[in-house]
């Protein structure tokens, strides 16, 4: 709706440059009827002349408007200079599309970006819950396991009970998985505007390709669209600068006017004119140069707020690049990792249930297992978010989905 509204006030710039037609008319009762006194004219010629006049000869007064009449004209008015207002209000309009466009486009890069954060949570609380229930499960078989060992004798009831503590502890976990899924669920779902839970179908795909903060700079400079938002807002201060500047000059129209009702005309009313006309003013008290100087500090703090914004959009690359840098190297050290606590805790397991290992060298084996798995999700989740971050600031959003796409899955 603001890019319609920037559209509608550029056709309006643009309508300021055609000439504006217009039917008036009206009806008036004046006091008395206007007419041309000529007794005076009367007297002056007897005295030249030194003889009375018959009394028909010249009337006592000339008619020209009776009390009541009316009128109806079309009048037609063309612009021909207006110290560049005209110019400059079309530029203004054309930067301010330009702007709302910009706009747009910076909104829906921070929805895309909003949406990888709910989407990818989504699908990461439904892994982590997935996680806990496969704890759930391994201390489950653990304490049956311990309570049986128990029971032979071959651990001791402080075994067991550790097994107990642990099995409590992984429901508790479970069930704060559960809670954290229903928010996450109750999130996207209010992004997509559902009133029901969104399944997501696309899962976290494998680790993104290491992005170089020197090339995304770049890239942020140019199309950042809070950066080329903020052009065409500076290019809208430049238009309204020469546009108060403009009213310091003369204004030139032409004006036609063709009367529509000729019969209560008077007889110095012609029926149709045409006209140039030219006001300048002079002087106004100051006005107009205060506004001028009012715009050019606009647009100087305009420029000082882009070149500010600049720095801080590639502060925020930066950020965002080492964010992904560091959550890659998390993902590969837990990556390798994985394997290791998958096998430990097999061992673990097959040493517990034949009396080699304890209940809690069991548990450790369990939790570092799931330690290493909700690592590796979550190393996973902060590489895709930073990524989409780094091309939200960069104009590149489209890519990003792109990216998505093509990506291979893990």
């Amino acid at each position: 709706m603001g890019i319609e509204q920037a559209r509608s006030r550029q056709r309006e710039a643009d309508g300021l440059r055609l000439p504006s037609i217009e039917i008036e008319g009206g009806v008036t009762r004046l006091d008395a009827p206007l007419e041309l006194d000529l007794g005076g004219v009367r007297r002056r010629l007897e005295q030249d002349l030194g003889v009375n006049l018959p009394p028909g000869l010249i009337p006592s007064g000339l008619p020209i408007q009776d009390r009541s009449f009316s009128t109806a004209a079309l009048v037609a008015v063309q612009p021909i200079y207006l110290g560049g207002r005209i110019s400059a209000g079309r530029e203004a309009a054309r930067a301010g599309v330009g702007a709302n466009q910009a706009m747009v486009d910076r909104t829906q890069a921070d929805l895309v970006v909003e949406l990888v954060k709910r989407y990818f949570g989504q699908t990461v609380a439904f892994d982590v819950m997935a996680v806990r229930q496969q704890s759930l499960e391994t201390l489950r078989t653990l304490a049956f396991n311990a309570r049986r060992l128990e029971e032979e004798g071959e651990i001791s009831r402080a075994e067991r009970l550790r097994a107990d503590v642990a099995l409590i502890e992984a429901q508790g976990e479970l069930a704060l998985a559960q809670e954290r899924l229903a928010l996450a669920e109750s999130a996207l779902a209010t992004l997509l505007a559902e009133d029901r839970p969104v399944e997501p179908l696309t899962r976290i795909p494998a680790v993104p390709r290491r992005t170089e903060a020197a090339e995304w700079r770049g890239r942020a400079a140019e199309s950042n669209p809070a950066l080329l938002e903020l052009g065409n807002r500076i290019e809208q201060a430049e238009a309204l600068v020469r546009a108060e500047q403009a009213n310091l000059r003369p204004n030139v129209f032409l004006l036609g006017r063709r009367e529509l009702y000729t019969q209560d005309l008077s007889v110095i009313e012609p029926d149709w004119a045409v006209s140039l006309r030219l006001s300048w003013r002079f002087f106004d008290g100051g006005v107009r140069r205060a506004r001028v100087s009012s715009a050019e500090a606009s647009l100087s703090e305009l420029e000082f707020v882009r070149a500010s914004l600049k720095r801080q959009i590639a502060l925020l690359v930066d950020q965002q690049v080492q964010t992904q840098h560091t959550a890659l190297e998390r993902h590969v050290t837990f990556s390798a990792a994985g394997e290791v606590a998958d096998e430990s805790l097999r061992v673990q397991r097959r040493a517990f249930e034949q009396g080699f290992a304890t209940s809690l060298e069991v548990i450790e084996a369990e939790l570092a297992r799931s330690r290493v798995a909700l690592a590796e999700l979550f190393a996973r989740y902060e590489a895709w978010v930073a990524t989409a971050s780094i091309h939200a600031a960069s104009g590149a959003i489209a890519d990003f989905v792109d990216l998505i796409e093509d990506a291979p899955y893990e």
